[in-house]
């Protein structure tokens, strides 16, 4: 299974079919590190990736000091340690406009004058966890959350984010059992009050066809809160997202990027053809990592840190 990601560098544009799994930790490396590691990839030539199937993404400008980042997973994703990320990230980036792209890849392509993606794919239904589902377990379940009224339910984050479900959400859920709240860790949510014909959602990764939320909502007054979970806490106490302790999640954002960036990483399509000699390699594969950018990517990292101090 692939996770595909886009690197623009300016207007050059950089595919990996598994890049999107890290992108988060690389790009605390700061731009000295991460510019170098982007253009070592395969460069573009052809169509772009699918919106729907582009899981991370980050567009660097250098001229003007814009950088667009978009993410599926990661320690941007979960609300336990999405604002250190964030906090580590602008400052390992100083000096530049540091923006997340709510629409994932589509804010890449406008950003550059590119066509959007027409085809819109349409996912499973996010399915409704029960209290034991091991996903809740671990510290950074890919869940949502869904309130109705006083009634909350619990989804795994799978393909589309269920407000694009529109009015049909609601008679899906209506057979669920609802949950007594929430306070784990999550990726998103959406709040709908019947009774005013309000709904309101948020997310903390990429939702390309966000444009088009409004339109599956007809007579409905639909608010996008993009990543602040407390306008869902506001409105429906069920749902206990708390803010974080910042320290622990500065430290152990920190220890994840640094664990990212311990040293050289080897050059994956190399070690493909040395196995199978007669394989096809393409651009996806990760390209080679040496030792000086690794190196270089730490000190920024933990000049970073230390300026949270």
């Amino acid at each position: 299974m692939a996770d595909r990601a886009t690197f623009l560098i300016g207007r050059r544009r950089y595919e990996s079919s598994f890049g999107a799994v890290g992108l988060d930790l690389d790009l605390l490396a700061g731009p000295r590190a991460f510019v170098p590691f982007a253009e070592a990839h395969g460069e573009a030539a052809g169509p772009w990736y699918d919106d729907e199937v582009c899981e991370a993404g980050a567009l660097v400008d250098v001229d003007a000091k814009v950088l667009l980042v978009f993410a599926w997973e990661g320690v941007f994703a979960s609300t336990r340690t999405r604002a250190a990320a964030c906090e580590l990230l602008r400052l390992a980036w100083p000096g530049w406009r540091v923006r997340w792209l709510y629409d994932g890849q589509r804010g890449l392509r406008a950003y550059v004058g590119a066509e959007p993606c027409t085809y819109r794919s349409r996912a499973t239904d996010s399915p409704v966890l029960e209290p034991g589902d091991p996903e809740l377990a671990e510290p950074d379940p890919s869940v949502l959350v869904v309130t109705v009224g006083g009634r909350c339910h619990v989804l795994a984050m799978l393909g589309d984010h269920p407000v694009d479900e529109g009015p049909a959400l609601l008679e899906r859920l209506a057979g669920e059992p609802a949950r007594a709240g929430y306070s784990g860790a999550c990726e998103g949510g959406v709040h709908v009050d019947p009774r005013l014909r309000r709904v309101g959602w948020w997310h903390t990764t990429r939702q390309p066809g966000l444009a088009e939320v409004g339109e599956r909502w007809p007579g409905w007054t639909v608010e996008f809160w993009e990543d602040r979970w407390a306008e869902h806490v506001r409105r429906a106490p069920v749902l206990d997202v708390r803010e974080p302790d910042r320290v622990a999640a500065l430290a152990e954002v920190r220890d994840a990027a640094l664990a990212r960036w311990a040293g050289a990483r080897r050059d994956v399509r190399a070690a493909v053809r040395a196995a199978a000699p007669q394989a096809l390699v393409g651009r996806g594969l990760a390209p080679p990592l040496p030792a000086t950018h690794a190196a270089e990517a730490r000190e920024a990292i933990i000049r970073a840190h230390t300026s949270t101090l």
